[in-house]
């Protein structure tokens, strides 16, 4: 599936080349000591960010971090079980025996300095994430009774999460992709063109990425914790009835009340299940089985038809209820990897549709086709 990468000779570097690298390594220990700075003082400052349970003695919060590292290395493996054994996916075509061996490069030594940074972080995501929930949100208004089940904080907040943390992730994720920032953050993530360890690739970031990353996960929390009472509180007013609800300091949003802490929790575990597939060869592809859709009611279904002959929207409006807005897919995220500046979403690819950096995925070129290129560069000559 992976072949280890070859030895290439190194060409001699122009002047040029090599002023740039150098201005590039000197940015980027200007970048990563000031970063360090600023969180150290941050956690000097606020120690509490490392340990929002208060516990008692740092054996029980090492205690703690070794457990949630089990606890990743533990879902990791048994997302690919689930993959493999329940779900019988298939490799990408990329990674079939016969297709034609994909590069794999191992983990270096900043890439094992990043993993371990990284998990700190994660760690602290993960304490303060279980204590905003227990704590019942920022208004304590977030339910945790199984009666006070809904669908509009499940499967609807479930939704606003996924599009919400795309919503900003592709865009930042974009940004990293600049000619002035790639080579400092994002650069180190590309190494490996053919993801295949799960979360081993998926966390093998710089630290600032992996920040950026974790923000976008709150993001997508707190989104789906406002939009659905706010957007109550708007429809009442637009009524003219006086709302029970009072926003907070006169801002235009309230905090709460809008997502079950059971629709939290199982985002992020859908949330870390993708990441890790996303970085693996398997072949896994799906869309939202909206109701009315065709994975429910079959292709021929009058009313999907109806829908898509309809002028000007129906085509679009076929894709919002069959789901198809929301196409998850790893081929999409190892497109990405192969070429970079591409598909900068996770889940869904409203971003990359809108800004026009959508590709949909290309699998391996035949032995013939890979003879007829090489035939045409060499007649090219």
């Amino acid at each position: 599936m992976c072949t280890p990468p070859v030895a290439e000779q190194v060409q001699p570097k122009t002047h040029r080349l090599s002023r740039r690298l150098r201005r590039q390594r000197v940015s980027s220990i200007v970048l990563d000591t000031t970063t360090a700075s600023i969180v150290l003082r941050y956690l000097y400052t606020n120690p509490s960010y490392l340990n929002p349970w208060k516990l008692p003695n740092i054996q029980l919060w090492v205690a703690g971090f070794l457990l949630i590292r089990f606890g990743v290395l533990f879902y990791d493996h048994l997302v690919v079980l689930l993959i493999e054994k329940l779900f019988k996916s298939k490799v990408l075509p990329t990674r079939e025996p016969g297709a034609p061996p994909v590069r794999c490069v191992s983990l270096d030594k900043i890439s094992l300095v990043y993993l371990f940074l990284n998990s700190f972080n994660e760690y602290a995501f993960v304490m303060r994430l279980t204590h905003y929930l227990w704590q019942g949100g920022h208004q304590q208004q977030l339910p945790w009774k199984l009666s006070q089940l809904t669908l509009g904080n499940t499967i609807i907040a479930l939704g606003i999460m996924f599009v919400s943390m795309d919503f900003l992730y592709a865009p930042l994720h974009h940004m990293l992709h600049l000619p002035k920032l790639y080579p400092l953050i994002h650069k180190h993530h590309h190494r490996q063109h053919f993801p295949t360890r799960g979360y081993l690739d998926a966390g093998n970031e710089h630290p600032i990425e992996h920040m950026i990353g974790v923000m976008c996960t709150w993001f997508a929390v707190l989104a789906s914790e406002m939009v659905l009472p706010t957007v109550g509180v708007w429809l009442e007013r637009a009524k003219g009835i006086e709302s029970t609800v009072t926003f907070n300091d006169g801002h235009a949003w309230i905090e709460g009340g809008g997502v079950h802490a059971l629709t939290v929790i199982l985002f992020f575990q859908f949330h870390a299940a993708l990441a890790c597939l996303n970085h693996s060869p398997y072949d896994v592809n799906f869309s939202l089985p909206f109701v009315g859709s065709a994975s429910l009611f079959g292709l021929e279904n009058k009313v999907l038809q109806w829908i898509n002959e309809m002028s000007y929207a129906g085509k679009w409006l076929n894709k919002v209820v069959t789901g198809q807005w929301f196409n998850y897919s790893v081929g999409h995220h190892e497109m990405h990897h192969r070429k970079f500046n591409y598909n900068y979403g996770q889940y869904c690819m409203f971003y990359d549709k809108w800004m026009g950096t959508f590709l949909e995925y290309e699998g391996p070129m035949s032995a013939a086709e890979l003879e007829a290129r090489k035939n045409s560069k060499s007649k090219s000559k």
